[in-house]
């Protein structure tokens, strides 16, 4: 009844629902609702970021029992998010803002909202997500962020990565090239900017789950969210191109 708003298809969240029975809990209280129903509740409040009053409604169960669900199933839907290392294929890394309403983590950016920043590693050939990182405030620099984190590792083995101006300086990044302070605008600038712009697009279609414009819950579940939704992603993907 509710798959069409998960903005995936009922093969996808049959998928889905197949790899997190392998992490459900042998013992202890069991759930009221079935494992398809609790996947469903979290793919919709996702895709919807609807409020947790308002998923209570719509499927008739308690406000708190709606918050065990989120806080049950978010993280191990993050956790099934595998990172591909195949060398032979370019990867492009940015910087994205999410708008975050816990101010103990996000900073006043430049999108004039209180947001925190994630770094987002794709696969350029067909927009998979191979990593995620950060969460700091969106305030600060895309490679201050990038320093440290899961992504820089990443890059650091793969040795053929595309990045933006922003990351000006980091050895292990293929860089627009510059004269002083300004990019030399010539033929290999525009080639690099074609090739780097599908990192936008993955972003951009990454944010078709709304929870990515406005996330409302603590700073610290904000690297969850963003890897449930980028596991979403990657699976709408994979099942596209299954024939």
């Amino acid at each position: 009844m509710f798959t069409a708003s998960t903005g995936l298809g009922v093969g996808p969240l049959e998928v889905i629902v197949d790899r997190l029975v392998a992490s459900e809990p042998a013992r202890g209280r069991p759930w009221s609702c079935s494992l398809r129903r609790r996947t469903t509740i979290v793919c919709i409040a996702l895709r919807t970021n609807l409020t947790i009053r308002e998923l209570a409604a719509v499927f008739a169960i308690s406000k708190s029992q709606v918050h065990r669900i989120l806080v049950d199933l978010v993280p191990r839907l993050g956790a099934l998010l595998a990172v591909n290392r195949d060398r032979r294929m370019s990867w492009v890394v940015d910087g994205t803002l999410i708008p975050t309403r816990d101010h103990a983590v996000a900073g006043k950016s430049k999108n004039y909202r209180w947001s925190c920043n994630m770094q987002v590693l794709i696969r350029q050939r067909d927009l998979q997500i191979v990593c995620v990182a950060g969460g700091g405030p969106g305030n600060r620099n895309d490679v201050v962020h990038y320093r440290d984190s899961d992504v820089e590792e990443l890059c650091r083995d793969h040795g053929r990565v595309l990045a933006d101006g922003g990351y000006r300086g980091v050895s292990e990044l293929v860089t627009p090239r510059f004269q002083g302070r300004r990019i030399i605008r010539d033929a290999d600038w525009r080639r690099h900017r074609r090739r780097r712009a599908r990192v936008e697009h993955a972003i951009a279609r990454l944010k078709d789950w709304r929870v990515l414009r406005d996330h409302r819950r603590r700073g610290r579940h904000l690297v969850d969210t963003v890897r449930a939704v980028a596991l979403l992603h990657n699976f709408r993907i994979e099942l596209r191109d299954t024939p």
